[in-house]
């Protein structure tokens, strides 16, 4: 039966890691408004969801994709990391984490954070999430695959130094955490351990940096909390965020979304706004004031990020649901047929992190913008074919 069950876990790993991500929504979701919501979330998205894989991939199981000659492109890669990490300082004018670590209060630092993105042009902001989110976490896994370990040190660095620099806590993850897996999965404990402590290092300081109550500042956007040690913050804060925020977003979209904001029939999609000329609408910044009103008065901006079929939901209703199941389903099939004409174990660890994203993030957002479809054309125009010892 354990051996049954592993071969399955295996042989549809992109499946079975997703059906961990939907329990830890769960976990928040029940906790925020028991079943109200998760029972029309199982059946009308969940239950489809499931059914609709099997069915796809008996139906595709035959088929493989075509076998496109392999160019090496980490080179290329390198390049346009490089180069995108330049640019970005220059029209930064300064390194956001050194600002944020003396700020005082943690408004300042909040504001600082999001101007990265402002005092950045659109095409820059682009550059750079690639960069960190495909071509620096690819090169990471193709050159320890390659066993060029120093040139793997050197990246992990300088991508360090970067991921620092933005202030973003999970750019760390975006880079590092595809490198940790493939370790594990090459059964490298020492390459997994360093992976994972340079990893703890960059997200730490970064969260420190982020929060200036955690060194000497004062939490001015919420003084009624008690003062909890850094430990203590830290520990509950990440504790919340992994199992309770992502399934409590997802309650708070269905009790606000068609009654304090209509079904968006697609106005949320920017080809299809310029087509009909109507307003293009971002649910995850619009329903922040609503959310956090108190916030909101204060002069806060935020996003309220939600899991990948709130999206369907917020345009089509619980139809959208459906939706929503039926293009995840045939996805996960696909990168299934990906994982067979590329490196399996470098698939699985490049392709990890975004299916952990599905918890608070669109699927087409992560493929498109997120960078999660060049990571997919890489795996099959770059498939690793010699090993390079260094």
């Amino acid at each position: 039966m354990m051996h049954a069950l592993k071969k399955v876990i295996l042989n549809h790993a992109y499946f079975s890691t997703y059906l961990l991500v939907y329990g830890l929504i769960q976990i928040g979701l029940i906790h925020e408004s028991g079943r109200t919501y998760a029972l029309p979330l199982f059946f009308l998205f969940f239950v489809p969801f499931v059914c609709l894989y099997v069915i796809s991939f008996r139906q595709f199981k035959n088929i493989a994709l075509p076998t496109l000659p392999q160019k090496n492109l980490s080179p290329y890669l390198l390049i346009f990391s490089g180069l995108t990490i330049v640019l970005h300082l220059y029209f930064l004018k300064q390194i956001p984490f050194v600002e944020a670590w003396q700020s005082m209060r943690l408004s300042e630092a909040n504001q600082l954070r999001k101007a990265i993105g402002a005092n950045s042009p659109r095409w820059m902001t682009y550059m750079s999430t690639w960069t960190i989110r495909c071509m620096l976490p690819f090169s990471l896994v193709y050159f320890a695959h390659q066993k060029a370990y120093k040139k793997v040190i050197v990246i992990g660095i300088v991508a360090a130094f970067y991921a620092l620099c933005l202030l973003q806590k999970s750019l760390i993850l975006w880079i590092g955490f595809p490198l940790l897996i493939y370790s594990l999965l090459q059964r490298r404990v020492g390459a997994a351990a360093l992976s994972f402590g340079a990893m703890c290092l960059v997200f730490g300081l970064s969260l420190v940096a982020n929060n200036p109550q955690l060194h000497g500042g004062i939490n001015d956007l919420n003084t009624d909390k008690p003062a909890k040690s850094t430990s203590h913050q830290v520990s509950e804060g990440l504790a919340q965020r992994i199992a309770i925020i992502p399934g409590k977003m997802v309650s708070e979209w269905f009790k606000h979304v068609p009654k304090d904001k209509p079904y968006l029939w697609g106005t949320d999609m920017n080809l299809y706004c310029k087509i009909s000329q109507q307003k293009q609408h971002d649910y995850a910044l619009e329903l922040y004031p609503v959310f956090y009103p108190e916030y909101a008065k204060k002069g806060i901006q935020g996003s309220v990020n939600v899991a990948h079929f709130m999206r369907g939901y917020a345009n089509f209703g619980y139809l959208g649901l459906f939706i929503s199941a039926a293009f995840l389903a045939l996805f996960l099939v696909f990168i299934n047929k990906v994982q067979v004409v590329s490196d399996a174990k470098m698939a699985f660890s490049l392709q990890l992190f975004p299916i952990f994203l599905l918890s608070s993030g669109s699927l087409l957002t992560l493929l498109m913008s997120g960078g999660w479809s060049l990571i997919v054309l890489l795996l099959v125009l770059n498939k690793p074919t010699e090993i390079v010892h260094e």
